[in-house]
């Protein structure tokens, strides 16, 4: 049964789009033709997920019927799941290491803000020791299923729970999105590293191409298995440490949003208050069925309701988000505010009664 989620409780949005631009039939343009929306506990707070899937708009073609999804990233979390790779890391380790019971890890989860029922700590378990034992790629049935599609593209990373823990390195095909192997490793050597890479190697799958990111002892490793096979690092952690030295200037900007969002934020409880308290002397005509032969009247917009309307437009547009790093969400804030503040100068100048764009700012974004 699906859950209602309650949008006050996500802390990240990510937006995962299809890389294929081009129709291999006809060369066209492909179009984003569905959504599809996934939402995740971790122990940061709840994430919503959005796969945007493309396919060829042109019906007349023959590739209108295939359609492209996003890579998919185990490292937020396994496939069909509603808890993050690093919950389960977390229960794992406090149930081996730490000697706690599954029902005081379950406890400890809810408490610190993932909602999680005591029989969902056990299966979380059993997922744990899975992965720590995944060997799918060593299935024949995986393995034919892979050489059908034409190779995979080989997505190795490792995920740590904390600096003392041991690390879970995880190699699975991007193009399916089919986990591979995956194994604890208690140092981030070359060696150990290599070990892993030779048994994808054994799969006798081809590799189309290998990414990782830059960590010492993985890029030496893959270098030294796989040296004629393309690899490349990672591009979101590049883009993130590109945009590093401006993340000063982001939170001085979304300290001014959010200082002219309080500001804002008494005159629309005020405005609020006074619209739910007075009632204006024509609703009960515009209420009233209208004679066949006349319409019925279109009453202006008062200056309280373009002041509600504008207060509206603040309170959304300064909770808008973005995609980090290119599009940071504390610059969207910032632009949509700016757009408000030039609707209000210009309604000013020209003596109009309200602002003609005010409603459509008043729409969250998508």
């Amino acid at each position: 049964m699906h859950r209602a989620i309650d949008p006050s409780l996500i802390v990240r949005h990510l937006i995962d789009t299809a890389q294929e631009t081009t129709c291999p039939l006809c060369f066209g343009s492909l179009a984003i033709s569905q959504h599809r929306d996934r939402y995740v506990w971790r122990l940061e707070g709840l994430v919503h997920q959005r796969y945007r899937d493309k396919r060829c708009p042109r019906q007349d073609c023959a590739g209108h019927r295939t359609l492209y999804r996003p890579l998919v990233d185990l490292r937020l979390a396994l496939p069909h799941m509603s808890f993050g790779l690093d919950v389960v890391m977390a229960v794992g380790r406090r149930h081996l290491e730490q000697n706690q019971s599954l029902s005081q890890i379950g406890r400890d989860l809810t408490d610190s803000g993932v909602p999680i029922h005591q029989t969902h700590v056990g299966e979380l378990f059993r997922d744990f020791l899975a992965v720590c034992r995944l060997c799918r790629g060593d299935e024949a049935q995986v393995q034919q299923r892979l050489r059908q599609q034409g190779g995979i593209y080989l997505l190795v990373d490792g995920v740590q729970f904390d600096d003392k823990s041991p690390v879970l390195y995880l190699c699975w095909d991007g193009r399916s999105g089919t986990p591979l192997f995956g194994q604890r490793l208690t140092h981030r050597d070359t060696d150990a590293v290599s070990e892993m890479l030779r048994r994808v190697k054994k799969m006798d799958v081809p590799i189309l191409g290998i990414t990782t990111d830059g960590e010492k002892g993985l890029v030496p490793a893959v270098h030294k298995v796989f040296p004629a096979v393309p690899h490349q690092l990672c591009q979101t952690h590049f883009l993130f440490n590109c945009a590093e030295p401006l993340e000063a200037d982001l939170k001085e900007l979304q300290a001014s949003v959010e200082q002219r969002a309080d500001k804002v934020r008494p005159l629309h409880k005020r405005l609020d208050r006074q619209a739910q308290a007075s009632v204006r002397p024509w609703a009960a005509a515009a209420s009233a069925p209208a004679p066949a032969a006349q319409a019925a009247p279109v009453m202006p917009a008062s200056e309280r309701e373009v002041a509600r309307t504008l207060c509206e437009a603040v309170r959304l547009q300064a909770r808008v988000s973005g995609k980090a790093p290119l599009n940071p969400r504390q610059l969207v804030r910032h632009q949509r505010l700016e757009q408000v503040r030039a609707c209000i100068d210009q309604a000013r100048k020209k003596r109009l009664p309200g602002p003609p764009c005010a409603h459509a700012l008043a729409r969250p974004a998508r």
